[in-house]
């Protein structure tokens, strides 16, 4: 059977972004001096490594016992 995922996609999308987001634009509101957009950027970034994470762990759960 053929199987065509997009998944290792989506999970290094989010991982990368995620790092992306925490050394770019954290570095540049801190130099700036923007307080809320660091707290949003460093949510946003976290929150896309923490679901990449758990996408990847998941992904992995579902093709190692239900596949």
């Amino acid at each position: 059977m053929l199987d065509i995922s997009y998944g290792y996609y989506l999970i290094s999308l989010f991982i990368l972004t995620g790092i992306i987001i925490l050394l770019l634009d954290v570095k540049a509101y801190s130099r700036n001096n923007q307080k809320k957009e660091k707290k949003f950027a460093l949510f946003l970034g976290w929150a896309n490594i923490v679901f990449g994470t758990a996408f990847y762990i998941v992904n992995w759960i579902y093709q190692r016992w239900f596949w």
